[in-house]
């Protein structure tokens, strides 16, 4: 519904323990139409940004919620990128 369209997605980046966390370094590059907040016709767009997810396969602490901006608790040994990058591209999109 906030997103019309996403062509041309490209994701870059990596992964590196840091204990006790597996942290993702990411850049996303993507054109998107989503409609404009004023007047709801869509609006093509080139989005490029970066950003970092904690793992952990254990739920974290309040303390590590705390410190940390997002830990996200892996299930079946499995990251599942395209989640994180759809949240993301969506969190992106700036009010135009």
């Amino acid at each position: 519904e906030l997103l019309e369209d996403a062509k041309n997605v490209h994701v870059t980046g990596d992964l590196f323990y840091d204990e006790p966390f597996v942290t993702g370094n990411f850049t996303v590059e993507a054109d998107v139409v989503a409609p404009s907040t004023r007047s709801l016709k869509p609006v093509k767009m080139h989005q490029k940004f970066n950003f970092t997810e904690n793992y952990s396969e254990v739920e974290p602490t309040q303390e590590q919620l705390d410190e940390e901006d997002t830990i996200v608790t892996v299930k079946d040994d499995t990251i599942d990128l395209q989640k994180a990058v759809e949240d993301n591209l969506l969190l992106s999109l700036p009010s135009v």
